[in-house]
């Protein structure tokens, strides 16, 4: 047999006949005429020097050749077409855009150096950052305004879906002249004695959540609360307090002249969530970038 003399329009009539056992429904499904099909299929045992079927005014069966030929033939046929969609795939990934709402403090401090690596992979993408409160980057996922959301995690409506990326532990935070500020840790029964600068009331809640679970005279009072992650670090370099916040926030705090020291008793971590909306189909290109923040952030 000469494989040359064997076409792929000739391999998909003769799959088509073997699984309809018909050529006339073959001929339906390929959308030609029987007689066209037909012709294929002896082109096609023409050129293998062998015949596929055994023919009848009644029936088609497949021959003994064509019985073990058919499942080599459905194997290329499928093997093609998911070649072809992964070769489309990946350059659908070449072009595209995607939008990620994302808290702040990770918007200001992660994202920049992930997109300029990711850029560097796929430079036709576009990616916008649309930094947001935790509850408006949920908001904005939920509402189709932007494909993934980066947030810290949290119980989720079951209309979205969250990944892990990384973990970041909370850090004491105070100018360099606080008593404290000596010390190479911190415990949390010290730092609720001081006025304590905190975020969002959901910023509280979870913190004081977490305190409880050490024990339960660890009670958090904020003296004040904020919503952006910089005002807290302008109230305590003013003199309004302390605050803790977590360790990626630390490349932020050299302007405001500020110290950070570990935490502990207890050792309080906060976890970074991907969400995504449920049963939404992403984008290659969103896709893309998901799988890369995954695989780029597991390692952080």
């Amino acid at each position: 047999m000469n494989p040359h003399h064997v076409t792929l329009r000739q391999l998909r009539a003769f799959v088509a006949v073997a699984e309809t056992g018909s050529f006339a429904a073959a001929a339906r499904r390929m959308h030609v005429t029987p007689s066209a099909l037909s012709l294929l299929v002896k082109e096609l045992e023409r050129g293998m020097a062998v015949r596929v079927f055994d023919r009848s005014t009644r029936s088609t069966t497949l021959s003994t050749a064509g019985g073990e030929f058919y499942p080599l033939a459905r194997k290329l046929l499928d093997d093609l077409t998911l070649a072809l969609a992964a070769t489309q795939d990946l350059a659908q990934k070449k072009r595209g855009t995607v939008r990620i709402a994302c808290t702040p403090l990770y918007a200001s401090t992660t994202l920049p150096a992930l997109i300029q690596q990711y850029r560097r992979l796929y430079p036709a993408i576009t990616v916008y950052v649309l930094d947001s409160l935790n509850q408006q980057a949920l908001g904005r996922v939920l509402s189709g305004e932007a494909d993934l959301g980066i947030a810290p995690q949290r119980s989720t409506p079951p209309e979205l879906v969250q990944e892990r990326l990384l973990r970041d532990r909370l850090w004491f935070i105070c100018p360099p002249d606080h008593p404290m500020a000596a010390r190479e840790s911190v415990r949390w029964a010290q730092v609720l004695k001081q006025p304590f600068v905190s975020l969002t009331p959901d910023f509280t809640q979870r913190l004081q959540a977490d305190l409880f679970k050490h024990s339960a005279s660890l009670v958090l009072q904020p003296a004040h609360e904020v919503s952006f992650i910089t005002t807290a670090f302008g109230m305590v370099q003013s003199g309004h307090g302390v605050t803790a916040q977590p360790a990626k926030s630390l490349q932020l705090i050299e302007p405001f002249g500020l110290v950070a020291r570990p935490l502990v008793a207890p050792v309080i971590h906060r976890e970074l969530g991907l969400f995504v909306k449920r049963g939404l189909t992403l984008s290659p290109a969103a896709r893309s970038f998901r799988d890369f923040l995954l695989g780029a952030m597991s390692t952080a």
